[in-house]
């Protein structure tokens, strides 16, 4: 009789352990954790060349007219008041040669880099617009030149995969030309502007870009003369512009 309670005791407390056991043998196993895969670098440093039609805006779309004092000869004495017009511009043609310079890694994920702009090669021209019939010579010869180099702070952001799109802001140095009419005649007159304006959009897709460019600022006309009068002459641009980034 003992042995048989003996028995039954042991099995009593044995039992939950068996079965405490078992359930722990039984149990699922823990999940992983799964590491979100860093996306690859798609912002890079290269060299891009941009070509596009160049809009007038503004008044770089209307006349422009200065009236300059000058003093006359010493045979006439005084002063008389010289007439200066730039004639309207029209739709012309932009390029862009130039490089992105990137500061640093990339971050955000590699979605986000920052670095430089640079157009070592900024060239643009437009035709004038609304000449009067009086102007002796060919009016397709009456165009605005500009050639200088540009730089400013640029961001990236690599939305997915090899999208990439470029936010830029640069200041522009440019020596300009342009050939009008003064009087009857056509003349050349030199000037510049080293503070040029411009707010930049690339949209880019491994390597081809399209790019949307406002420009903004005046050229000061005196011929390379600091004793004849300053002409500030207006030509902001819209561009859109087609290209490769490499």
């Amino acid at each position: 009789m003992n042995k048989y309670l003996f028995t039954a005791i042991l099995i009593t407390f044995l039992l939950p352990f068996f079965s405490f056991a078992q359930k722990k043998d039984t149990l699922a196993p823990a999940p992983k954790m799964v590491q979100k895969e860093r996306a690859p670098n798609r912002i890079k440093s290269g060299f891009y060349i941009k070509i596009g039609p160049s809009w007038p805006i503004g008044n770089f779309k209307l006349q422009q007219t200065f009236f300059d004092t000058v003093s006359n000869s010493s045979k006439n004495s005084g002063k008389t008041i010289k007439k200066v017009i730039y004639y309207p511009a029209k739709m012309g043609f932009a390029m862009d040669l130039g490089f992105l310079i990137y500061i640093g890694p990339a971050f955000a994920g590699n979605h986000l880099r920052a670095g430089i702009d640079a157009s070592f090669v900024a060239f643009s021209y437009n035709p004038a617009a609304n000449l009067p019939d009086t102007i002796k010579g060919s009016k397709s010869n009456f165009w605005y030149y500009y050639l200088g180099q540009k730089f400013g702070p640029v961001l990236s952001i690599c939305p997915i995969d090899r999208l990439v799109i470029d936010l830029s802001y640069k200041l522009n140095a440019y020596a300009a030309m342009v050939q009008h009419p003064i009087g009857t005649a056509f003349k050349f007159e030199f000037g510049k502007n080293l503070t040029q304006n411009e707010i930049s959009m690339n949209i880019r897709y491994a390597i081809i870009l399209f790019s949307f460019q406002y420009n903004f600022g005046k050229i000061s006309y005196n011929n390379s003369n600091k004793d004849n009068p300053i002409h500030q002459v207006e030509n902001n641009t819209y561009r859109i512009m087609i290209g490769f980034k490499f």
